[in-house]
């Protein structure tokens, strides 16, 4: 799953509005705290709001994104760190492992890959998904797997869909 250029700072300026919404990592921090974690790990992190707003509920939390770019641009933190989803640098050492609005952004043929390498690294796993939408062209660039709801919970099995 090798970056190639496409999530680069164009894309991560233009989707920062959404990325850095406090109501929406309130939310997203809101259901992750519903199973009392110590230790989180949000795949595909992007910009690394949730994950800071976890930190400062004392969480000891952790993002992961495979965008060159954000290390150079966005992040400062040592807890955030370029890495692929496919192949994950941990063993089962996270209480929750997260994401949101990532499995549509991967290649149907990677995704069950990445499923278990996230239930392999986490005892709870959470996703949220945006399930089949119509999308804008620019949206249908990065949305490779635009699947329905019913797809979704089939194909993500041991995985909580939100």
């Amino acid at each position: 799953m090798k970056n190639i250029g496409a999530y680069d700072y164009i894309y991560f300026r233009s989707s920062k509005k959404f990325q850095l919404n406090k109501e929406r990592a309130e939310r997203q921090a809101e259901e992750i705290m519903s199973h009392f974690p110590q230790r989180v790990l949000d795949v595909g992190c992007g910009l690394g709001t949730l994950v800071r707003l976890l930190r400062s509920y004392g969480v000891e939390a952790y993002g992961i994104d495979n965008a060159e770019v954000l290390p150079d641009k966005f992040w400062k933190e040592p807890y955030f760190s370029i890495e692929d989803a496919r192949k994950l640098p941990f063993d089962k050492e996270f209480d929750v492992v997260f994401s949101a609005d990532f499995f549509e952004h991967i290649e149907e043929k990677d995704i069950d890959i990445v499923a278990n390498e996230m239930k392999r690294v986490g005892e709870v796993v959470l996703a949220e998904i945006a399930f089949e939408q119509e999308l804008t062209e620019r949206q249908g660039k990065y949305h490779v797997t635009n699947k329905p709801k019913e797809w979704w919970m089939n194909k993500l099995p041991g995985i909580e869909i939100l």
